[in-house]
């Protein structure tokens, strides 16, 4: 479309002058969109984004400075876990593979059997393993029935580093629960 401006818009300015070049031009662009109008329709019926796993990643505090494309790209790495309550989901000293987000339910966490925190929808946990390269900090147990979502160590710290607010809103974070950690 590019090339076919390059020559289309000069041969219309040297003719008929700016103003016409300028009128053929916006004509032209609206035939070839209405050409094409029921081709884009289609791709765009049959895009199928995750609505509910952005917006997920957007209302936990790491994730919320990401632009748009980024969100999805990491919503689409999401990977649904179902675990019943009791369920362990991250063992203190353990290698940390993944970052949990709650889509529904609530979660223990304890460091050296002490509760901590408990967390619900919204929130995040098994960032400070991923981040800072450390076994995990704390033991993380599923209070009542849960729906997570889990990403991968890669996608998270590439995202965080590869964008500068969300990797300063990580750090605060980490900061955050380390200090909170070591109050024990």
């Amino acid at each position: 479309m590019l090339a076919l401006a390059a020559i289309f818009v000069p041969l219309l300015v040297g003719l008929s002058g700016a103003r016409a070049a300028l009128v053929g031009t916006a004509l032209l662009f609206f035939v070839l969109v209405a050409l094409a109008w029921r081709r884009l329709r289609t791709i765009d019926d049959s895009a199928d984004v995750p609505q509910v796993q952005i917006q997920l990643l957007r209302s936990i505090p790491i994730f919320s400075p990401l632009p748009a494309p980024e969100l999805e790209g990491l919503a689409r790495a999401l990977v649904p876990v179902e675990a019943l309550a009791g369920t362990t989901l991250i063992i203190e000293g353990e290698p940390g593979d993944c970052f949990y987000a709650i889509a529904d339910g609530r979660v223990s966490v304890t460091k050296r059997g002490q509760e901590m925190a408990t967390l619900g929808r919204g929130d995040g946990f098994g960032e400070i393993a991923l981040i800072q390269d450390v076994p995990r900090t704390a033991t993380v147990v599923a209070l009542t029935d849960v729906s997570l979502y889990s990403l991968e160590k890669e996608p998270f710290v590439l995202a965080l580093t590869g964008h500068a607010p969300a990797a300063r809103a990580a750090g605060a974070l980490v900061a955050q629960r380390l200090e909170e950690l070591e109050s024990i």
